[in-house]
């Protein structure tokens, strides 16, 4: 049945410009079972992009070792009436042979995995198939006209498209947070990248937009105490600890009930999540805004060095980003070696582990201190702190002053300096 289908293609293909086309963005060679037929689709495709006819004429003179074939082509479809139901078995034979491919590599694979890990590999296959799909229905091509059209839509319209960090400097640098970007906040341990990625999750919940918080690193109970000592202004060993006044429990209770009425937060809690897992909770939640905290400690896929496993990671956070057009934060550890260096600055290559994080990246956000800190902040003491925008891939780099009171985990933004654009 495959064969007589692919062949069915081929020949309307040669009958129907417009079905070529369409045959060509829904098809690709390895969905064709027979290699002769898999390589006049080969040859059709190199006709159609190059903007030659596709003919059994032209084709036979590319692969007059396939002549017969190509005859048979043309006597065998006189019209192209059910060109759409061929093409619909040939694509869905090719699915249907690659599930059952990849149901029996997790068969045999599940041998030597854990449930856990088996239930992960088959959200994984899911996953795969669905994106197949998405790919089948959409090929992604428009045409000039339309995207003119789409592009003086958006040119007078006052809607406000990106979200806002809620820092006046970041975001007059940025342009806000543009849909389908990837940022990148990233410090050595302990220098204030969970604080201000919570600041920046904090101020955009309370302007209404909508955020999903998916927290690797530390449970979302202390989360919300960095939040309460953030809202009350009390130092957060206290709330840590609960060493509180009742008036002070009172006004955090007060404060926290305001933000669950003003704010749209979703937390997402567990250790090793999955890019799979983060598409399902996009799909659940609908979020404006996600942030990955962080993304070392996300589930990767098994290869030998870290450096490939986090860079398919990170491609994919991307690739996420850009399907359900929302901005994604990701938080990032910094390499040890800038702690051996005479001039403290962060540099690109500073990410830790792959250059892909990097390249992913819209927007890469570098926090260090003016000097080490000697000792802990106490009252309203604070800690000069350099953020530079490293990369924008939109607009203009620069470097930003920042209060850093770790003591109430906030963020305080003073100076603004644009660098080149």
């Amino acid at each position: 049945m495959s064969v007589d289908a692919e062949m069915s293609v081929l020949g309307c293909m040669m009958l129907d410009e417009e079905f070529a086309k369409t045959a060509i963005d829904a098809l690709t060679p390895e969905m064709f079972t027979h290699s002769k037929t898999q390589k006049i689709f080969e040859a059709a495709t190199k006709q159609y992009w190059d903007g030659n006819p596709i003919d059994g004429v032209t084709l036979i003179e590319i692969l007059p070792e396939e002549r017969d074939t190509l005859l048979k082509l043309a006597d065998r479809v006189p019209t192209t009436r059910h060109a759409p139901e061929y093409l619909r078995i040939v694509r869905d034979e090719w699915r249907q042979k690659s599930i059952q491919s990849a149901i029996a590599e997790v068969v045999f694979d599940a041998q030597n995995k854990t449930a856990e890990e088996t239930v992960e590999i088959l959200r994984n296959l899911v996953e795969e198939q669905d994106a197949i799909t998405r790919a089948q229905n959409d090929t992604g091509l428009i045409t000039l006209s339309e995207a003119i059209k789409e592009f003086k839509e958006w040119l007078h319209s006052q809607k406000q498209e990106t979200a806002r960090t809620g820092f006046g400097g970041l975001d007059r640098a940025m342009g806000g947070l543009v849909p389908g970007s990837v940022t990148i906040i990233s410090a050595r341990s302990g220098g204030g990248k969970t604080d201000l990625a919570l600041n920046v999750a904090l101020r955009m919940a309370q302007k209404g937009n909508k955020v999903l918080y998916c927290t690797m690193e530390m449970p979302t109970t202390q989360l919300l105490q960095r939040a309460a000592s953030q809202l009350a202004r009390i130092e957060g060993e206290r709330v840590r600890d609960r060493n509180l006044s009742e008036e002070e429990k009172n006004d955090i209770d007060m404060l926290m009930d305001v933000l669950e009425k003003k704010a749209r937060i979703w937390w997402q809690d567990e250790p090793e999540i999955s890019v799979a897992r983060v598409r399902n909770k996009i799909e659940l939640c609908k979020p404006d805004v996600v942030f990955i905290d962080h993304i070392g400690l996300m589930k990767r896929p098994e290869y030998k060095d870290s450096y490939r496993s986090l860079g398919r990671v990170s491609n994919a956070l991307k690739q996420l980003a850009l399907e359900k057009k929302i901005p994604i934060i990701e938080i990032v550890q910094m390499n040890r070696s800038v702690e051996g260096r005479a001039n403290k600055r962060p540099v690109l290559s500073d990410l830790r582990e792959t250059g892909d994080l990097e390249q992913d990246a819209d927007y890469v956000l570098f926090l260090w201190p003016d000097e080490e800190p000697q000792e802990q902040m106490h009252g309203n003491a604070w800690r000069d702190m350099n953020v530079s925008l490293a990369k924008n891939r939109h607009g203009r780099t620069g470097d930003f002053k920042f209060h850093w009171q770790p003591q109430f985990h906030t963020f305080t933004e003073v100076e603004t300096k644009y660098g080149n654009g």
